[in-house]
């Protein structure tokens, strides 16, 4: 090694020890550029100013590095902290879906109790009373015509009372025992058509009689009697058709109408809070409503309930 090769070694060495100490720190002694070529000093500026090159050079990339780390522990934290966030969005859904269903369990208690006061005690003393009219009528039959009227005409008022009864203990207690949901909706839609003067058409060929679920039957067949309840007092339609089927793991229920169809948003819908009860049920139990305008006018609502829930609300 020649004299030039070792001056340009320890200069380059004493270049990296200058260039790690403080800017305001003074070297301990003199670089040695004293009596040498301009060449060689001109060759010591370059290495000298390439060492500090790649030595600013590591110091970025190490404040870089530090950097990045800060950003990957914030980033986690804040993963964190969403998932959190999510969990406890979950758990309050639960807990509100959870209080529905309660909700729900005890006004089918109460309508049940309800449509068996009504039975008993009301629909008995109306027939009793029907038939106390019948032979009051049979006593004055060719005696009395105006009597014999007055009480045709009271039995008549008194067959469509009970009537009324039993349609309202009906739709209290929407699904008998031992009935199925197919022949509760379809004994349902025959009694709406015939009270409201309508046609209907009800098709229920791939949905099962036996079900297991009677709260999710309970769920489906609210949504039949307010969607009905609806076309009644707002549709103004002349024909309800009811689709009830089985279809990739839930059971879907559609109720379709020829009726004037939803209002303009502009304008308050008095159907909205019926509407709100349907998806609340819907949604509570896991499942969904929608509304849609009819192929033919009118509206459609349909409503999704999963067939097995995988989920308890205890």
């Amino acid at each position: 090694m020649n004299n030039h090769s070792a001056f340009l070694i320890r200069l380059s060495a004493f270049a990296a020890l200058a260039i790690s100490l403080p800017a305001s720190a003074a070297l301990p002694f003199p670089l040695p550029l004293h009596g040498e070529a301009p060449e060689i000093v001109a060759a010591a500026m370059l290495s000298l100013a390439a060492v500090a090159v790649a030595l600013l050079q590591q110091r970025r990339a190490q404040a870089a590095q530090e950097r990045g780390n800060a950003l990957e522990r914030q980033l986690h934290s804040e993963r964190g902290a969403h998932a959190e966030a999510e969990n406890a969005l979950s758990g309050s859904h639960e807990v509100l879906c959870r209080l529905v269903r309660q909700q729900e369990s005890v006004r089918q208690t109460e309508r049940a109790r309800i449509a068996r006061d009504l039975h008993d005690e009301l629909g008995h003393r109306l027939l009793s009373l029907r038939v106390e009219l019948a032979l009051q009528q049979a006593a004055v039959r060719g005696t009395s015509p105006a009597v014999y009227d007055k009480l045709t005409h009271a039995i008549a008022k008194l067959d469509a009372a009970i009537r009324s009864v039993r349609a309202l203990v009906g739709g209290l207690r929407p699904i008998a025992p031992g009935q199925s949901l197919r022949q509760a909706a379809e004994r349902h839609l025959a009694d709406f058509a015939r009270l409201h003067g309508l046609d209907y058409r009800f098709d229920a060929g791939c949905m099962m009689d036996d079900s297991a679920d009677r709260e999710r039957d309970a769920v489906l067949l609210r949504v039949l009697q307010e969607s009905l309840s609806n076309v009644a007092r707002h549709a103004r339609a002349t024909m309800v058709c009811v689709t009830l089927a089985e279809a990739a793991g839930e059971v879907v229920l559609k109720i379709e109408d020829d009726g004037i169809g939803t209002q303009p948003a502009s304008r308050p819908d008095v159907r909205s809070c019926g509407i709100d009860g349907m998806r609340e049920r819907t949604e509570a139990y896991g499942g969904s409503l929608t509304l849609a305008p009819g192929r033919r006018g009118g509206t459609v609502v349909c409503a999704s309930l999963p067939l097995f829930r995988t989920t308890t609300y205890a």
